[in-house]
């Protein structure tokens, strides 16, 4: 309700004249969306981001002066960074806000990616709005809330982050949908652990932008080939040892993006080369490259303006790689006809190809590379298509911490999908939310890992594939080939308590595990 007009006077009798009426606990204390672009103090001072005058907001603030006689708004333009400094914001951020140093601000997207990746976070979003920016970061592969900056900082901050790319478009155009990358360690002196940062920027309603900055880590020397550290299990690592023999065969990597599909092809790139004495040739194409891969020969696909001659370029080192006496190849996406074409050309040459594709689960690949252009003779070959993988990531609860589940922390589905898993409450694990020295102050979990499936084919799954019969090659998978599909790995890891299950069901889905046998 407006207060009446005694009240307000007995409010201004009292109130610090140097601390606006319109901040938090203040007499016109109307939220922090306004306080962001207006403040007004008890002796008339209205001070207005110069972009936000006619803000239905201030418009409201005047409005409202006016009815209950505060003292008459006498109205003062500012930059919007003027308008927090009524608040108290810190002198160093606001003298860094006050300046156009475009040196100032590349230090301090060095500065925020170094604080991003202490925690490891995966990817940070920036996104600028009419009236202010919101910061997130993707940790664990969960979203978090870091900062929130005015609009005119979060533009800036945009601008001076694709300044500092080395693979770009010539000029930013915030209002043009752009990719660029960043990876000139020694000049911009990149955390330590980041080898390159991967930027996307979008444009927005109302004038607004959207920059998302990937961050590429290097590879632990300790872990470099180290396939098992991610989590697969002893079964999934057979399979990949297999995989990883034969000299010919297209093994695909399928999953959303974030969730680890070139971790898992780096890790496995590497341990054939150990397991050959790095005496093979292996070349990669990229657009553009993550990971370093010591021991490989890593083709870039960069600069291309448009999707059309990305395409292109791609196709072309494909090509490129193939007459370049290579033993092995790994194409960093299968993306659209002409790289599927490619990627079983090469198959068919005696090569083995290791490749990633956008797909839900593993038996949906082949129909995806159908989709792609791929003919039924080739999908129907377990030569040439000879791995199918699948895999997402989970977040991990922090074993020194984990706190017993409890029923009302589980909606009444998942309550009763338990049941039917024969589950037992009391074995149940959910985070601490306060964390512990382990996992770190208001985390509670230790980091992800990988749920997976992995089919290798034989003639029959083809056969069933080929007449599209999904139903029935995946019943021939679970029953003949003894597979183990996605659910039933993340079913197992919430039975041993290293995930919650309401984790699980937000990656996975609801907890129902496959019909297994005949009907």
């Amino acid at each position: 309700m407006f207060q009446t007009s005694k009240r307000k006077t007995e409010d201004l009798s009292r109130w610090n004249k140097d601390i606006p009426l319109t901040a938090e606990g203040g007499p016109l204390d109307r939220g922090g969306e306004l306080r962001n672009i207006a403040a007004y103090y008890s002796d008339g001072r209205l001070i207005v981001s110069k972009s936000h005058q006619n803000n239905p907001k201030v418009l409201s603030l005047i409005a409202e002066i006016k009815l209950f006689d505060y003292p008459s708004p006498k109205i003062h333009l500012a930059d919007i960074n003027k308008v927090q400094a009524c608040y108290g914001i810190s002198e160093d951020m606001l003298h860094f806000r006050g300046k156009n140093d475009d040196a100032k601000m590349r230090r301090e997207v060095i500065q925020l990616v170094g604080e991003m990746s202490k925690r490891h976070a995966s990817d940070i979003h920036v996104v600028v709005y009419e009236q202010s920016c919101i910061v997130r970061a993707r940790i664990d592969g969960s979203m978090e809330h870091v900062a929130e900056w005015p609009p005119e900082y979060g533009h800036s901050f945009c601008a001076a982050a694709f300044t500092m790319a080395d693979a770009s478009d010539v000029n930013y155009q915030p209002y043009e949908y752009q990719g660029a990358r960043v990876s000139n360690r020694k000049d911009l002196q990149l955390p330590p652990n980041v080898i390159s940062l991967r930027l996307q920027f979008n444009p927005t309603v109302y004038d607004g932008r959207a920059m998302i900055i990937r961050l590429l880590y290097n590879t632990d020397e300790k872990t470099a080939g180290d396939v098992t550290a991610l989590g697969f299990t002893a079964e999934q690592l057979e399979d990949f040892e297999f995989l990883r023999q034969k000299p010919y065969g297209i093994n695909v990597v399928a999953g959303p993006t974030g969730h680890g599909k070139s971790t898992t092809l780096q890790r496995n790139i590497i341990s054939i080369l150990q397991e050959h004495k790095y005496n093979i040739a292996f070349y990669t194409v990229e657009d553009p490259p993550e990971y370093p891969i010591p021991g490989a020969v890593q083709m870039p696909v960069t600069n291309a303006s448009t999707a059309e001659e990305r395409a292109a370029a791609f196709t072309k080192a494909i090509s490129a790689s193939m007459r370049s006496n290579p033993d092995r190849i790994m194409i960093g996406e299968v993306r659209d006809a002409a790289s599927a074409s490619l990627a079983f050309e090469a198959s068919m040459t005696g090569h083995q190809v290791w490749t990633t594709l956008h797909a839900n689960d593993a038996l949906t690949i082949p129909f995806r590379l159908r989709d792609l252009g791929v003919e039924d003779f080739k999908l129907s070959d377990p030569d040439l298509l000879t791995g199918l993988i699948s895999q997402r990531l989970i977040r991990v609860l922090c074993p020194k911490c984990c706190l017993n589940l409890e029923e009302h922390d589980l909606s009444f589905g998942l309550t009763g999908r338990l049941d039917n898993l024969d589950i037992p409450i009391e074995i149940l694990r959910k985070r601490n939310p306060e964390g512990c020295a382990t996992c770190g102050e208001g985390n509670g979990y230790k980091g992800r890992s990988v749920i997976a499936e992995i089919i290798i084919p034989d003639a029959k799954f083809m056969e069933l594939i080929r007449n599209d019969d999904k139903v029935g090659a995946e019943k021939y998978w679970l029953t003949e080939l003894n597979g183990r599909n996605l659910m039933e790995h993340m079913i197992d890891r919430v039975k041993i308590g290293d995930v919650d299950p309401v984790d699980a069901e937000r990656i996975i889905g609801p907890l129902i595990p496959p019909q297994r046998g005949s009907e």
